[in-house]
């Protein structure tokens, strides 16, 4: 019985190392830009590093992060993002995000995107986004 237990709960473990969870790209018009936002699950005992990510639904998919300098604040592109071992990284507004520019068409809400996503160590993960307005799910927020 011991024997059949830890092996349960060594299948259970072994999973993905890593998930993509909780992705959402913005509403945007066509020739506008979007992002895309999301948590990265690392279940190993490894890092991992994302560094490139793209799209069909625009013309330039960047990797970006905000930043602030005095009064100011700003996006810029980055190269990678390190995520640690047995943890999660969140990707979220006014924070690090995947960057869609030139949007090729309208992202309409109660839609789908997809985005595909890769890591150093070889991974590469289709991510199938919902699409939704940024504006009424800040608005949902503040009701709660």
């Amino acid at each position: 019985m011991l024997l059949i237990t830890v092996v349960l709960s060594l299948l259970l473990q072994s999973g993905e190392p890593i998930k993509i969870e909780n992705a959402w790209i913005r509403t945007s018009a066509k020739g506008a830009n979007s992002a895309m936002f999301f948590d990265v699950v690392n279940n190993s005992d490894k890092p991992d590093t994302l560094y490139k990510a793209e799209s069909n639904l625009s013309e330039i998919v960047e990797v970006h992060e905000t930043y602030s300098q005095g009064d100011m604040m700003g996006m810029r592109k980055i190269d990678f993002v390190v995520i640690p071992p047995k943890s999660t990284f969140n990707f979220k507004p006014r924070a690090h995000h995947v960057m869609l520019i030139k949007l090729k068409e309208e992202l309409i809400e109660d839609t789908k995107g997809e985005v595909t996503l890769y890591f150093k160590s070889g991974l590469k993960i289709k991510v199938n986004a919902d699409i939704k307005d940024m504006i009424k799910m800040r608005q949902g927020m503040k009701k709660k």
